[in-house]
């Protein structure tokens, strides 16, 4: 008698189509932030009035062969339609575990069906309003609401940490690179600038540079790396947040290209990224 979730779940495609020609049409006729407005407006009606008309369903819906009751299995008012159009924006905020948990109700209920107080039935499902039994939701209800809410959190989290995070730290490692090459540049740059002076020792650092600490005569240590003088030019040791070298950049006094040797999985990244 109830409906399953994968015909629900057909309607609301159907209506989702339905709607993205009407997004299509009124965008041609008017500015975004008018479409939205009035495409907000036209879906509310398109459910409250279908599913409060003598059909009880959208164009979706009577496609698939369900409709909507109320919990006697009534036909519902405008407004009991415009509270069900309204609760589902709950069951969207959970990213719509909130429809899935009618897979495991007795009764196919989603989030905001169990909001709304409404059902959604086969269209020639008998359903005997004098059997119905008046039962209290509140308890499950609350239950239900915080479980998918708690859902979509860790859904969000899973997808943070498997994509998000991990982009996140590669697009820190490139803008590291960019900041490493430039004060490697200058460093090396100055130091062949200040050896050109007579009383200059060109195996020791000569000047002092901004963010970086003196640690001894030929290393300097700056934020997430190291720039060590050696014979013909300069090495900057790149380090990661757990103080581990990534990967060591070689820049020679004669002009020659700059050279990355990697120590680290993410390292060979960078070493790719600065060779190619």
């Amino acid at each position: 008698m109830y409906a399953s979730v994968w015909k629900r779940f057909v309607a609301f495609l159907i209506d989702l189509a339905v709607f993205i020609v009407l997004f299509w049409a009124l965008s041609q006729l008017m500015n975004n932030a008018s479409v939205s407005l009035v495409l907000f407006v036209l879906i509310w009606l398109y459910y409250a009035l279908l599913e409060s008309s003598p059909l009880q369903a959208s164009l979706g819906k009577i496609i698939v062969g369900i409709k909507v009751v109320d919990r006697r299995g009534r036909r519902l008012s405008f407004w009991q339609a415009t509270e069900r159009i309204f609760s589902k924006l709950v069951t969207n905020v959970t990213f719509y575990f909130g429809f899935f948990i009618a897979a495991f109700d007795k009764k196919k209920r989603t989030l905001h069906d169990r909001i709304s107080h409404s059902a959604v039935i086969s269209k020639h499902a008998e359903f005997d309003p004098d059997a119905y039994e008046e039962e209290d939701e509140e308890e499950s209800l609350t239950f239900i609401t915080l479980a998918s809410v708690l859902l979509a959190l860790a859904f969000v989290a899973l997808i943070v940490l498997a994509v998000a995070l991990p982009q996140y730290q590669k697009t820190e490692r490139h803008v590291q690179l960019s900041r490493v090459l430039t004060a490697l540049d200058y460093a090396a740059r100055q130091q062949l600038k200040d050896t050109q002076k007579p009383w200059a020792d060109p195996r020791v650092w000569i000047s002092n540079y901004r963010k970086c600490q003196k640690i001894s005569p030929e290393k300097l240590s700056c934020q997430g790396f190291d720039l060590l003088l050696e014979p013909g030019g300069v090495k900057a040791d790149v380090r990661a947040h757990t103080m581990d070298i990534l990967y060591s950049l070689h820049y020679p006094f004669d002009g020659g290209p700059v050279t990355c040797d990697a120590l680290t999985k993410q390292g060979e990244e960078i070493c790719n990224t600065l060779n190619n």
